[in-house]
């Protein structure tokens, strides 16, 4: 069964290029969310059905859980104050609701609060991957029209993702709309900053409120942007509305859940599809009230050599 999950995550982006997605029925359809929604209709903003609905009986469960990592276990009440704090600081530095915010960071507990936080402001989140070479990155920042970026140094990944985007803004020039960079740090290395746009990222967000109301969303509004594994050069992303991102997660559920429902999913698998991009099964996970694992071998062991 590992095997063949492993083997399916891969078409995770088959299905996602513009086309509709099959009606889900049974498990397959998480709670609070519907398989055949109508335009524009309101809905629930999916970070509050991935963590405020767990915090009345659930709250002290582990959320996220590392797995031969230094990953310390992060319960569901902790992670309500992480998201919060990052959205409280996004929006007070300028990120709007329909603004896009960048991602380029490993599966670890930033990337998860990062996503979340983009959901709850009604932000559009993009994963750009680690493994991204500099032109790429650039390139598909300056598509992506991104005004934050979220990324890392010695967060345990081989690639100097700093020093990588860095680059990949040289690169892309006026062509580029990032002006907020929070990095996440490991370590007491010393970091290239540009004054006014970079920042340590738990220097900025611990400062914040631990609380934030999730905004009203509505099925049309944008929320998610996926770039096609295995492309090269200069490409284009696919946009997802809030309904349509909602069809994603049970799509993916639905797909990659265990069938006896018992078992997470594998660490692994999460950072499987977290390299290539995706989002909607991290998301899922949580909506289940079930612990996201960050697997210690998995940041650079899903991606095939050729893929950017």
């Amino acid at each position: 069964m590992t095997h063949m999950m492993h083997d399916d995550v891969s078409i995770l982006s088959a299905p996602a290029m513009g086309r509709a997605f099959p009606p889900m029925t049974g498990h397959a359809v998480l709670h609070g969310m519907s398989s055949s929604p109508a335009h524009g209709q309101r809905m629930l903003n999916i970070s509050a059905l991935c963590v405020d609905r767990h915090l009345g009986d659930h709250a002290d469960r582990p959320a996220i859980s590392g797995q031969g990592t230094d990953t310390q276990p992060v319960s569901y009440r902790d992670l309500h104050e992480r998201v919060c704090r990052l959205a409280n600081a996004l929006t007070d530095q300028g990120v709007q609701r329909g603004d896009t915010v960048a991602i380029h960071l490993p599966l670890m507990v930033e990337s998860v609060v990062a996503v979340l936080a983009c959901i709850r402001i009604g932000a559009v989140h993009v994963v750009l991957p680690a493994v991204l070479g500099a032109p790429a990155l650039g390139e598909r920042l300056a598509d992506c029209g991104a005004v934050a970026v979220l990324t890392g140094n010695g967060t345990g990944y081989d690639t100097p993702l700093k020093a990588t985007l860095d680059k990949a803004l040289h690169a892309a020039g006026s062509r580029c709309r990032v002006r907020l960079v929070l990095i996440v740090t490991a370590g007491d290395a010393e970091i290239m900053m540009k004054p006014g746009r970079d920042h340590h990222h738990d220097a900025v967000v611990d400062w914040y409120e631990p609380d934030y109301p999730p905004e009203a969303m509505y099925e049309d509004d944008p929320l998610f942007l996926l770039y096609p594994a295995g492309r090269t050069g200069r490409c284009h992303g696919v946009t997802y509305t809030a309904g349509e991102y909602g069809r994603l997660i049970s799509y993916a559920m639905g797909m990659l859940s265990p069938p006896s429902g018992d078992a997470g999913i594998p660490g692994i698998l999460l950072a499987m599809a977290w390299n290539t991009g995706q989002t909607a099964l991290i998301v899922g996970v949580l909506a289940k009230g079930d612990a996201i694992t960050i697997h210690g071998h998995a940041r650079t062991a899903a991606m095939p050599a050729n893929c950017f």
